[in-house]
């Protein structure tokens, strides 16, 4: 799947959980391994050793996770 610079996704992440994240580059689910998205929503987000706020690079990988488009920012 194709997705473009500024779109709103749901990740659904096997480590982090659910949450909601902007592409901050274009990219393609099936020919990159690691995606370049940013925490979207205002909640933050918890992991074992790390928190992550809203504007903050989320580790994203493939095969850790799912991406549905949710939006796009004008």
């Amino acid at each position: 799947m194709k997705i473009k610079k500024g779109e709103i996704l749901e990740i659904k992440h096997s480590r982090s959980g659910s949450w909601v994240g902007i592409a901050t580059e274009s990219f393609d689910t099936e020919k990159e391994e690691f995606y370049p998205i940013n925490l979207y929503q205002e909640e933050s987000v918890q992991g074992l050793n790390t928190q992550w706020d809203k504007g903050d690079r989320m580790p994203c990988r493939k095969t850790l996770c799912s991406i549905k488009i949710k939006g796009r920012i004008r």
